[in-house]
């Protein structure tokens, strides 16, 4: 159990002191866990909104915080004093100068959501708001808090904790990922944006199938429904069936993309409310609408100032009674069209419409109920969830795990890619523990697009493109996707290592650097974010041991855009060269018994390939992969045989390097190779 106390207005956590100046209002609960600890603060009286102190932050190097720069996304932020957090922070990890860790994470309790924001110069302050002047409190139980030597050990043991109080949700690990998360993709959205249509929609995958690398993910995106326009911005769902610019109804262009194309899983948007500003009442009698105006948090309206009247005066809302009907008859008949799953988008919005309806927590709680129940009843789970980067959703997803984790991929936006990884891999950190990030689209033959697309293959999530027709890199696309249009996708969300956590690689001299973890082998990304006036040469470095929970004291090390192997200890540093705006992975396997398999050279996450692989009880090395033409291996020495699928192999062995080349060319999807090495003369056949 973790030990605490609070005396003289200190608060001392294992005993590291951490905040200084504690006001009397908060008292300590233990975690049932016994990992850190929970906050209680009582404010005295009963109000919507509170603004509680915490205290001052106290013996800390660098600051991690976690915060919104919008109402639907989140960033990363690094600073050295508490008075400097962010409004809105959402997850703070901060560094100790007893080379520790803390983490402090806002919760939410009772209809209320917590967040933390800075005040004068290390004081810290949680904010706890309803967004109902009828949902009131005293009192709420605001904030975990715990201490480590490891900050992934923390992180994890943190959210379990977080997780068993809460009990609004699950953690990613006890959610089921849809099958679609392995399929390589196309989105429509930066192809046409919200001129999509059913001849635009056959003219792209036209385009794919004649490079020879074709979506089995296909995601329509905003511009296909039935919606009026009484004033700008302000968009009414009509009618379920699709609009004008899809002649012969949705179902058609369903049929044409699976039947002419090969399309298996077809997805389509549409906003949480139904449209963006919600349903029109008159064409939809049966769903009680009311009109209820825009109402951001002083939070969001410090940083989005005109976001009350963004999207016009107000939303024309299904209230949560009638919301579990509204999604059954909308995503029944979307089902009855041949359409398996849905992208959700704008759902953050809920927190601006909680007036009269219960508050935004209760709010986005029966709304995400009622999205996830009817989509695992019409779609078996097919979901994306997107614009929803606040921990009232976060923290109450029960089954979905696909969230987007960043804002949109920016094609015109010079400043925002570097911003997009950096974003994504740490939204990846702490929120990553309860869903399964999803880095959104990008566009193959973009100037950045390889950066983009080594990024994706680091993440661990879904991979979709938004290429125009007749605008591909197919030999940057055959990196990322399987001949049968599967991705090599890494096991876990994509982080940032230990070395890089506090620190911005956007703005200082740093790579950003991320790891992820395949079956067998590891992954490392570096990538040098400096771009445009701050534009300037990296030298960047990796280590085996970058790779959290990977296993071994020595590796075969691949590094993919200098096409060199080494052989490295767990400790060794590979430093490379970095220009700006540019990137190098490294697979890293384990050397067991003088083999290591690195998969698929010629694709990013090249261990990906490798499903499983181990000696049999013969001495020989038995390895089950996907099939890309060909996969290599590092081996001590050449081998005296090689076997694929019990024949006789083609394969190549380079002396130099101790790179053993073997030929995949068949129809298969997976593939069985044999390795009987030299040494092992008891295994002559």
């Amino acid at each position: 159990m973790t030990s605490y106390s609070i005396q003289s207005k200190i608060l001392i956590l294992d005993g590291q002191p951490l905040l200084t100046d504690v006001c009397s209002n908060i008292t300590a609960l233990n975690d049932p866990r016994g990992i850190g600890l929970f906050l209680h603060f009582d404010a005295g009286k009963h109000a919507a909104r509170h603004v509680f102190q915490l205290g001052n932050l106290t013996n800390t190097s660098r600051i991690l915080c976690h915060y919104r720069n919008k109402p639907y996304w989140m960033v990363p932020a690094v600073v050295t004093n508490g008075g400097e957090v962010p409004v809105e922070t959402q997850f703070l990890l901060a560094e100790l100068s007893s080379n520790r860790y803390a983490v402090l994470v806002p919760l939410l309790d009772d209809g209320f959501r917590m967040s933390l924001q800075g005040a004068g110069k290390q004081m810290l302050e949680v904010i706890a708001e309803s967004g109902d002047p009828a949902v009131t409190t005293s009192a709420v139980n605001g904030l975990f808090i715990a201490v480590g030597d490891d900050p992934f050990s923390l992180i994890e043991q943190g959210a379990q904790s977080v997780s068993k109080w809460l009990q609004t949700g699950r953690l990613r690990r006890d959610k089921v990922l849809p099958a679609f998360i392995d399929q390589f993709g196309w989105c429509t959205w930066d192809a046409f944006y919200g001129d999509v249509s059913h001849e635009k929609i056959r003219q792209g995958l036209e385009s794919f199938a004649a490079g020879g690398v074709s979506p089995n993910l296909f995601i329509l995106d905003s511009g296909w429904q039935s919606v009026n326009c009484d004033t700008p911005n302000k968009l009414r769902l009509v009618s379920f069936q699709a609009n004008e610019k899809f002649p012969d109804g949705l179902a058609k262009t369903v049929a044409m993309a699976k039947g002419d194309f090969g399309i298996q899983t077809f997805l389509v948007w549409h906003a949480m409310l139904g449209s963006t500003s919600g349903v029109d009442a008159e064409r939809f009698p049966d769903y009680k609408i009311r009109h209820i105006a825009w109402q951001y948090s002083p939070g969001i309206l410090l940083s989005s100032p005109n976001n009350n009247e963004v999207l016009g005066n107000g939303a024309d809302v299904i209230p949560p009674d009638s919301i579990h009907l509204f999604y059954n008859d909308y995503h029944r008949k979307l089902h009855l069209d041949g359409v398996d799953g849905v992208k959700t988008d704008f759902q953050t919005t809920l927190e601006a419409l909680g007036a009269t309806l219960g508050g935004r927590v209760e709010l986005m709680r029966r709304y995400h109920e009622a999205l996830e129940g009817s989509t695992q009843t019409h779609f078996q789970g097919n979901l994306i969830n997107s614009m929803s980067c606040s921990n009232d959703m976060l923290y109450s997803s029960l089954s979905s795990p696909v969230t987007r984790t960043s804002d949109d991929f920016y094609p015109a936006n010079p400043e925002s890619h570097s911003m997009h990884l950096y974003a994504n891999s740490h939204v990846s950190l702490w929120f990553g523990e309860f869903i399964h990030p999803d880095w959104d689209m990008f566009q193959s033959a973009h100037e950045l697009g390889a950066f983009h697309a080594a990024g994706r293959a680091l993440s661990g999530g879904p991979l979709y493109v938004s290429d125009t027709p007749e605008a591909h890199d197919f030999a940057l696309l055959r990196k990322l996707v399987l001949p049968n249009g599967q991705i090599l996708r890494a096991k876990l969300p994509g982080r940032p290592t230990k070395d890089c956590l506090f620190s911005d690689p956007t703005r200082e001299d740093v790579s950003l650097k991320i790891f992820n973890r395949n079956e067998i082998t590891g992954v490392v990304g570096l990538f040098n974010c400096r771009s445009g006036a701050q534009a300037l040469t990296l030298h960047a470095s990796m280590r085996p041991a970058d790779v959290v929970g990977l296993k071994g004291e020595q590796f075969a090390v691949y590094a993919h855009t200098l096409r060199e192997v080494r052989v490295l200890e767990r400790e060794a540093v590979w430093t490379i060269v970095l220009d700006p705006m540019n990137f190098e992975i490294f697979t890293i396997t384990p050397i067991e018994q003088g083999i290591a398999p690195l998969g698929i050279i010629d694709m990013f996450n090249s261990g990906g390939a490798v499903i499983k692989a181990s000696f049999n009880q013969h001495g020989e090395y038995e390895m089950l992969a996907h099939n890309g033409r060909k996969i290599s291996v590092w081996c001590a020495q050449p081998p005296k045989q090689v076997w694929l699928d019990e024949q006789p192999a083609n394969y190549e062995y380079q002396d130099n390097n101790r790179l053993l080349t073997i030929q995949t060319d068949q129809a298969s999807p997976t593939i069985r190779v044999r390795i009987i090495l030299a040494d092992k003369e008891s295994n002559k056949e």
